[in-house]
């Protein structure tokens, strides 16, 4: 048995689950969206119950034993109504992105501003403003924006895994 033919099956499983994950992708954007939220408070919340075992665990040799028993109380908080407000956290994430991106954007315009006798500055330029447009997007509506970006990413898992099934298939190319 060759390479391909031992390779075929797995190809195929894996495009036929890229689709599934694409049309899941596409059929509930926002479901999607708010499973991400909810695991991102999950992922706090099991971050801050750790942190608070481990400073139990080390109490007596920890330093500064009160001051990360108290901040892993308020990330537990933190977690926790993270994980009970997905549209908040959305919201939250969203606006920290989004404040981020319009820092970059700053950034690429002074740039353009000091390099603007010394090299072409419209890539840099554009550069601004795409980060501009992006971080304005995502501070003003976060839930639009990442719901766009979910259907986006289930286009290209719809696509790759019809390209993964159809190479598997017919064009013997994986």
């Amino acid at each position: 048995m060759d390479t391909y033919d031992r390779l075929k099956p797995i190809s195929l499983m894996l495009g036929i689950l890229l689709m599934a994950a694409g049309v899941i992708f596409l059929a509930a954007p926002d479901r999607i969206t708010e499973f991400l939220a909810i695991l991102v408070g999950a992922v706090i919340t099991v971050f801050s119950i750790f942190r608070l075992i481990m400073v139990f665990v080390n109490w007596k040799t920890m330093i500064n034993r009160f001051l990360f028993l108290i901040s892993g109380i308020i990330t537990l908080f933190i977690g926790i109504f993270m994980l009970l407000n997905p549209d908040v956290t959305i919201t939250i994430i969203g606006a920290i992105i989004g404040v981020f991106a319009i820092l970059l954007a700053v950034d690429r315009f002074i740039t353009a501003n000091r390099l603007k006798r010394e090299i072409n500055i419209l890539p840099t330029v554009i550069s601004g403003l795409v980060h501009l447009v992006f971080g304005i997007a995502m501070v003003y509506s976060a839930l639009v924006v990442f719901t766009v970006i979910i259907v986006l990413t289930g286009v290209y898992l719809l696509i790759a895994g019809l390209m993964f099934t159809l190479s598997a298939l017919f064009f013997h190319d994986f």
